[in-house]
Parts: structure tokens; C-alpha cells; sequence
């Protein structure tokens, strides 16, 4: 199998024949892209030696009409409109920046702070000076300039179409050209004329990824057979096998999705149907906004009670479309360095992050802060030893929102009452349930609530107060009525407290809660409360990275029948080694009810051993409660052909159970063997026993392509081959390393891809398995951004696949070092030309060619060259030209 970017960089290698110039020859084939690193990974393979008698027939027609290109250095010497001062009361000092005796066209990296900002033409004159094109450079550092340094920047450089670094000495911007990293250098930007720039990421979106198909649609599909023993008069052994089938259809921005399940009754034996939903969803991300309309998913917040609801809904949250949007706290909080420091960030006492920076403004307003107090300092130290700090406090409330976000929930329908199996809104009142929450900035967020419906009404509220200290004090309270109860009410009041001193933090937290008798939700409409009032108490502490520990304490009192409860626990857990961890503890258990009363002391003990990250063996034992359980896990990795195993063994007063699992991972299914005892005794385990065996596939469709392949949770991508890629497999994976996937093309089909989240930008990696050598199969990886359940179909491969290589030499056999020039079909005098270089040997390398297809390279030479080849029409992908000579003076390629 070739792998295309470890390939790419072999054939990099073998171009240079290891030399030190790879960077210059990178940067002048892709003068437009945007990083130099991904030139190398974009290369052709491995290099290959091709039989003499496939070399190609290389011609050199005359001279033809060439495109101009830019005037050479001693031209733009000559040229009054593009001077080149010397600093007055400087003496010009001149390095050996150019080894040959020309001008040589490169294109750079121009960097700052040691981050790149993109790539820039340039040309190293004969006499060791560097001239800069002016439009790109101030594109380039504009975003690094306030308004008055874009202003002088654009001014000194008027009517100028190139420039060099003493032509910036107005500005306050010193360059610089660095022959060993081959970029140019912004050596130094005068800090008043520095834009403001941001130390913490403020969580702006990054540019997104592909869209996916117009119209995509998936089926999941399972079934389930069991084997049961020991069953009674009424029950099969073997019941018809339970269908799970779901999926999503979608178009554009809206999504038909549902879940419907196939299964027999275990008394009746009966096959029945069962809806577990079927709803439309339409997404406006850009508002953070989705509305439902069907068997509603609804979402409660503080008092609410979950209810089951068919009808309209909408809801608005920023996480559901943008997961990795940080809490971060906005405001004027900037400084001004009048020369290179050292900073150092320390919040609430405990450093954050520490900075070198060189002399210029910078905000640190998008500091993440804590919930709670924020005391922030700054500590400033610049190259003489001259100490400042800077202090501010930020106030930080959020009810698990973002500062200053809010969100919303409303749904409008027809209750269902909870029951398993479809639901049925044949005799549900009309209803409606929603909320409101809004976090802010330095005010106590807020958060409300609704639902109403004829038969009970209930309104609820919540808030928050952040106290010094790191503590916090929140409130709930909501009232209710019921058409058959009358008037209710609930409350609570929870304070934590986080104190972080570095290695060590603490954690207290109390919570009270009162619900009156008659208090009554759409969910809880009978108003079943058993218990009235609820406080426990939490007290946690890590003491190092080894030793954690906990106290813990409850008090319940219960209602119509229902007893009394007292708790109370202290445990400790030591991390003996990286893979072995103790836990034990000592608990008190006071229960009372109408018919029970027992009091239990007791002690717990735990171990956990984790030899592998996959694996995990737990065993505990409770004395309070007789109970112990031991359980083995070991999770695959996911991808073709891993498996995965658990087993639990548990002990509960007498009564006992194990069960244990197996799992196979297939390209095109998953597989689980399952098997589950049960007895009142170990000696009676074999009393019940059930075996199953579970087999889950999936069929997607999107761009005009059907794929098999695994469960498919959110969104999807098909990947298939070129038709010249003949019968070779595509892959997908996180990691391809090792010939392992996660999903591959073959004789039933594309590859499917089934592990793609929605809103986030991700990237999907491929390769091609025994690709021809020399075959172009793009860059190996694609970067998406799904919607809600939707799905992708790419084509992996072109028929323009065939890379090209060899040497070109001069006059003499000379090999011509450092050549640019242009590519282009011969045929073809207006079509886009791609660069063409060599390296410090001689050595060239072109991809994308078409075969069948003849080109032409002009070159840039003086007097100018040129030479065609035609690639056969039978070329697998790799195409060796051998040398190519052209009539060109042996000192434009060779090294003074």
C-alpha cells in the first residue's frame, strides 16, 4: 500500500538528494499556497526507477512567445521609480544570500513572532540583495498595523511594485532575509503602530469546511435474536428475532428523521410495530436556532418534569452548533508594552500561562475565567529587569451558558402519557412547556419556565449570586396548580465553594430542598412527592496528584408512608501506580419506612487496575449493604476488524448475576454476542438465563452513490475510486497507520464512512490501498463540516494522475540548479500554467498530468527555453523523463 504522505515526503527526499534547498524549491513550484509544510505532504511518491525503454521522447521546439516576468534586479536598479537607499550613516553590509550567478524568483514565507503570514515573491538578486513585491507584503502585515501604520505603510510604498528593506526605514518595519530558513523576517513593527493583538483565543469560528450533499438519506438496521432457558408455559425460547430501524432523510436544511422498533410480545407472542419517533427538523445555525414538528424531543430545565409531547418546538442554544465555543469573558482589559517583557497571567493566585512578547499592544479581555470571582494580575518584567503589575477583577456568572448568551426552549402540542410503546396522543390535553436562561456578564443570571396546560399550571425561576472567595449562592423556587390538587410549591437553595491553591483544591457544597405535598408538573400531574424536605452536604479534597477525598452527608424527610432516611460517608482514593488505584471508605445508612427500619454501619472497598488505556478491572465490596461486584471491560479502537469484551459478575444480598459480551467490528457490520444468569443464589444461577445476538449494518446514499457499511450515528461520507484506480480499495480512518481502517471500499461498494459529527469542522483522512507508484491521489485528507444528518460522496483519484521527474541540464551536461518555469498542455496556450522548478541538482518533479496528453515547459531563462514531452497513454503514474538538455549558458546553473 502506498502511503501518500509519508511517499510524498520520500520523493521530496530523493529530489533533493539531501540537500539543504528544500524549501526554496517547495516554495517556488506553489507560490500560492499557504504553507510550505503541506507542499511536501502534497508530493508525488516514492521515486522509481522506470525501464529505459518506457522513457518518454523529450524534444526542444524553438523558441516561442513567452509570457513576460518580472524585470530582473539590475533592471529595477536602473528603474527611478523603484530606488534602493541605503540608510543614512549605515554601512552596507553584504551576505552571500545567493550562492549563483543570477537572479533567482522564489517565493517565501514572510514571518513574524515566529508564526508564519503567508507566502511572498521575492527576488535574490546576483548581488546578494532581496527585493519584495509590494502589494503582496501589504496585504500580508495589515492585520498586524493600526490605522496609522497601514497609512505610512501604503504611503512609502505608492507606485511602488517592489521595494527593499531600506525602502521601510520611514515606517518604523525592519526586514530581514534569512538564507537558512529561506523566509523573510519582520525583524521589528514600532509598537504605537501595532494593531491591538489578542493573547487567548476568543473562540471565533474557523473558516469552514466542505458542505455536504443537497440530498443525503440513511437507514440503520438491527436485529436482535435471543435463545431463553428455563422459560415458562407461555414464553418461546426462541422469540422472533426484535428489528430496530432508524434513520434520517434530508434536503437542504430540513431532516425527516425517526426510530421505529419490530419485537414480540413475551406473553402474547404477538409481532407488534412500535413508533418511538418520527419528527421534521429544521436547522438555522447562523442563529442557533432548530424547530421540530412531530413526536417532539423536549428539553427541561430547573423544576420542569420531562413530558411526552407531539406537536411544534424550538429551541435556541449556542453548544448545539457550536460545541467548542469556549466561556470567555469580553471587556476593555488591554495593555501597552513599550519594549520586549516577560508576562505572566495569574488568576485567583495560580499562573495561567506566561508569555515573551516583543514590544506592542495586546488585550488579554478573552482570559477564560471561572464561575465566580476572578482576580487577575499581571506580571510585567522587561529585558532590563524593571518590574510592573497590572490588577483587575472580573466577575464571572453563567447558569452553563457563555457570558452574555442565552437560550430558549418552547414546545406546543398534545401530551402523551408515558407508556412503553408508541406514543398515543388520542386522549392528550393540548399543552405547552418551555424556558428561558441568560447568563451575564457582572449581573446574577437568570433562568425561567413554563408549562401549562388545562389540567395544571406551573411557573418556575432560578438565579445565581457570585460571592468573593469563589463561592456561589443559587436560588430555584417555582409554584404550581392542579386542576385536582390546588396550589403548590417547590424550593431549594444549593452554595458551593471551589478554592483552588495549585497541587491541592477543595470543594464544599450544601443544598436544602422543600417540595409541598400538592406541588404537580405536566410530567408529574398526580403530584407524587414523597419526600419534603432534602439537605446533604459535600465536602471534597484533592491533596495531590495521588490522594483524592470526600465527605459526604443526607437527610430526607418522607411523606404519606415513606420513612425517614439519614446518610453519612467518608472515602478515600490513592493511586498506587499509573495503572493501580485503592479506594475504601466507612459509611452510616439509617432507613425507616411503614413496614422497615434497619441501621446500618459499614465499610466499603474498592480496587481498580487499568493495565491497558482500553482495559479496565474493577472489583468493590460494601458491607453495609452485603453487596460486591467484579467487572471486566476492554473497549477496540473502532476501526475494521478490533473486537471488544466485558463481563460482570455481581452479589446483592444473596441474589446473584453474570453476564459477559463480545464484539466484533466488520467493514460493513458490527456484531455482539451477549449472554446474561440470574439466580436468588450463586448456586442457582442457571435459574434464567438469556443468550443474544445482535447484527447492526447501515445503507447510505448521497451525490448519486448507495454505500454499505457500519451504524451511522449523525452524518455520513461515501468515498469510491477513480475508474483508473481499477478494483484498488479506498480507506478511511483517524489513523491509517498499520493498513488499519475504519471503513473500505470493495466488491459491495464505496467505502462508508459513519463517524461524522454535525457543526463542527473535522477531517476525514483516506488513502488508497497499493496505489501505482507515482499516482496522485490528492492530499489524503478532506476537511468537512456536516449539518445535522447529512452526508458527503467524493471521489477519490483523477485522470490527471501521472507525476513526472528527471534532471535538466545545460550546456555541457551541466545540471541547470534553480530553474523556474511554466507548465502548460502544448495544445493549450491559454491555459493556466503551473510552475515548474529545479532543485540545487538539477532535479524536477510535476504533478497532475494527464495521459495521453503532450506539455510544454517554458523556461525562464536567458535567452528563454523551452521543451515538450508527451505521457503515454498506457502510464500507471509515474513517469521517469530521465535528463532533458536545453541550450543554456553553463553559469545559469552552477554555483560560483
Amino acid at each position: 500500500m502506498q502511503r501518500s504522505c509519508l511517499a510524498s515526503a520520500r520523493l521530496a527526499v530523493a529530489l533533493l538528494g539531501g540537500v539543504s534547498m528544500l524549501a526554496i524549491d517547495v516554495a517556488a513550484v506553489h507560490a500560492d499556497a499557504p504553507e510550505t509544510a503541506e507542499f511536501v505532504r502534497t508530493a508525488p511518491p516514492v521515486l522509481q526507477d522506470v525501464p529505459q525503454d518506457r522513457a518518454p521522447v523529450v524534444t526542444s521546439p524553438p523558441a516561442l512567445p513567452v509570457e513576460p516576468v518580472p524585470e530582473t534586479a539590475a533592471q529595477l536598479a536602473q528603474d527611478p521609480a523603484t530606488p534602493v537607499p541605503v540608510a543614512t550613516g549605515q554601512v552596507a553590509q553584504v551576505r552571500d544570500i545567493n550562492p549563483f550567478d543570477r537572479d533567482i524568483e522564489l517565493t517565501v514565507p514572510l514571518t513574524f513572532n515566529r508564526r508564519t503570514l503567508g507566502e511572498i515573491p521575492v527576488l535574490l538578486t546576483r548581488d546578494d540583495r532581496f527585493v519584495v513585491q509590494s502589494q503582496p507584503f501589504i496585504e500580508l502585515l495589515r492585520p498586524l498595523l493600526n490605522e496609522q501604520g497601514v497609512t505610512e505603510l501604503t504611503t512609502a510604498l505608492s507606485g511602488r511594485d517592489s521595494f527593499e528593506a531600506g525602502d521601510l526605514s520611514s515606517t518604523g518595519i525592519v526586514l530581514d532575509y534569512d538564507p537558512n530558513a529561506l523566509s523573510i523576517l519582520v525583524l521589528r513593527i514600532e509598537p504605537s503602530k501595532r494593531t491591538l493583538e489578542s493573547l487567548f483565543d476568543a473562540g471565533e469560528a474557523e473558516e469552514p469546511g466542505l458542505p455536504p450533499e443537497k440530498f443525503t438519506a440513511y437507514l440503520n438496521s438491527t436485529a436482535v435474536a435471543f435463545y431463553r432457558s428455563n422459560t415458562g408455559p407461555s414464553q418461546s425460547a426462541t422469540p422472533t428475532p426484535s428489528v430496530f430501524l432508524n434513520g434520517a432523510v434530508r434536503y437542504n436544511t430540513t431532516v425527516f428523521e425517526f426510530d421505529f422498533q419490530g419485537r414480540e410480545d413475551q406473553f402474547t407472542e404477538e409481532y407488534e410495530f412500535i413508533r418511538r419517533y418520527a419528527r421534521l427538523v429544521y436547522d438555522q445555525p447562523e442563529y442557533y436556532r432548530r424547530f421540530s414538528l412531530g413526536d417532539l424531543d423536549t428539553e427541561t430545565r430547573g423544576r420542569q418534569g420531562f413530558v411526552n409531547m407531539g406537536g411544534v418546538g424550538v429551541v435556541r442554544q449556542t453548544r448545539r452548533f457550536n460545541s467548542f465555543r469556549p466561556g470567555l469573558l469580553s471587556g476593555e482589559r488591554q495593555v501597552l508594552l513599550q519594549s520586549d517583557s516577560t508576562v505572566r497571567v495569574l488568576r485567583n493566585g495560580v499562573l495561567v500561562r506566561e508569555f515573551r512578547l516583543d514590544a506592542g499592544q495586546y488585550d488579554f479581555s478573552n482570559l477564560p475565567l471561572e464561575v465566580g470571582s476572578n482576580d487577575v494580575q499581571l506580571q510585567i518584567v522587561d529585558d532590563s529587569g524593571q518590574s510592573s503589575v497590572v490588577s483587575y477583577r472580573a466577575y464571572l456568572d453563567a447558569i452553563d451558558l457563555d457570558p452574555g448568551d442565552y437560550e430558549y426552549g418552547a414546545y406546543l402540542g398534545v401530551v402523551a402519557p408515558l407508556a412503553i410503546g408508541s406514543p398515543d396522543y388520542s386522549d392528550g390535553d393540548p399543552a405547552f412547556t418551555g424556558y428561558f436562561r441568560k447568563a451575564f456578564e457582572n449581573r446574577p443570571a437568570i433562568g425561567v419556565g413554563l408549562q401549562v396546560s388545562e389540567a395544571v399550571q406551573m411557573v418556575d425561576g432560578q438565579t445565581q449570586f457570585i460571592l468573593p472567595g469563589g463561592s456561589r449562592l443559587q436560588f430555584n423556587a417555582a409554584l404550581s396548580n392542579a386542576d385536582n390538587l390546588g396550589g403548590g410549591y417547590a424550593a431549594a437553595v444549593i452554595y458551593d465553594m471551589f478554592v483552588d491553591r495549585g497541587e491541592q483544591v477543595d470543594r464544599v457544597s450544601l443544598q436544602l430542598d422543600h417540595v409541598s405535598r400538592k406541588f404537580a408538573t405536566l410530567g408529574n400531574l398526580g403530584g407524587q412527592n414523597p419526600i419534603e424536605f432534602t439537605f446533604t452536604a459535600v465536602y471534597s479534597r484533592v491533596f495531590n496528584d495521588r490522594l483524592f477525598g470526600s465527605i459526604n452527608g443526607s437527610y430526607q424527610k418522607g411523606r404519606d408512608g415513606f420513612g425517614d432516611s439519614y446518610q453519612a460517608s467518608a472515602d478515600l482514593s490513592y493511586r498506587v501506580t499509573d495503572q493501580f488505584t485503592l479506594q475504601g471508605g466507612i459509611s452510616y445508612t439509617e432507613f425507616e419506612q411503614s413496614t422497615i427500619a434497619r441501621d446500618n454501619v459499614g465499610i466499603n472497598i474498592g480496587l481498580v487496575w487499568t493495565p491497558r488505556y482500553d482495559t479496565r478491572l474493577d472489583a468493590r465490596y460494601e458491607s453495609a449493604g452485603d453487596s460486591g461486584s467484579a467487572s471486566f471491560f476492554q473497549t477496540g479502537d473502532g476501526r475494521v476488524g478490533s473486537t471488544n469484551a466485558s463481563a460482570l459478575a455481581s452479589y446483592d444480598r444473596g441474589a446473584g448475576s453474570l453476564s459477559g459480551s463480545v464484539g466484533y467490528v466488520g467493514n460493513r457490520f458490527d456484531a455482539n454476542l451477549a449472554h446474561a444468569a440470574f439466580g436468588r443464589s450463586f448456586n442457582s444461577l442457571t435459574d434464567q438465563q438469556v443468550t443474544s445476538l445482535a447484527l447492526t449494518s447501515s445503507v447510505a446514499y448521497a451525490g448519486g452513490k448507495v454505500a454499505l457499511g457500519r451504524r451511522i450515528g449523525d452524518s455520513f461520507a461515501i468515498l469510491y475510486p477513480h475508474e483508473t484506480l481499477g478494483n484498488r480499495r479506498v480507506i478511511t480512518g483517524d489513523d491509517l497507520d498499520g493498513g488499519r481502517y475504519n471503513a473500505s471500499s470493495g466488491v459491495l461498494g464505496p467505502a462508508l464512512d459513519n463517524a461524522l459529527g454535525s457543526y463542527v469542522n473535522q477531517s476525514l483522512r483516506y488513502d488508497v490501498v497499493d496505489a501505482p507508484a507515482g499516482y496522485d491521489i490528492g492530499e489524503g485528507i478532506l476537511r468537512l463540516r456536516p449539518t445535522y444528518k447529512s452526508g458527503y460522496a467524493y471521489e477519490i483519484g483523477t485522470d490527471a494522475y501521472v507525476s513526472a521527474l528527471g534532471t535538466l541540464v545545460g550546456d555541457g551536461e551541466v545540471p541547470l540548479a534553480l530553474v523556474s518555469g511554466r507548465l502548460r498542455p502544448a495544445n493549450e496556450p491559454d491555459a493556466t500554467p503551473v510552475p515548474f522548478f529545479t532543485n540545487t541538482v538539477g532535479r524536477f518533479a510535476m504533478q497532475g498530468l494527464r495521459p495521453g496528453v503532450r506539455y510544454r515547459v517554458e523556461l525562464l531563462t536567458d535567452p528563454r527555453q523551452t521543451f515538450e514531452f508527451e505521457v503515454p497513454a498506457d502510464s500507471d503514474g509515474l513517469l521517469n523523463l530521465q535528463r532533458v538538455q536545453v541550450a543554456v549558458p553553463v553559469n545559469q546553473g552552477r554555483s560560483q
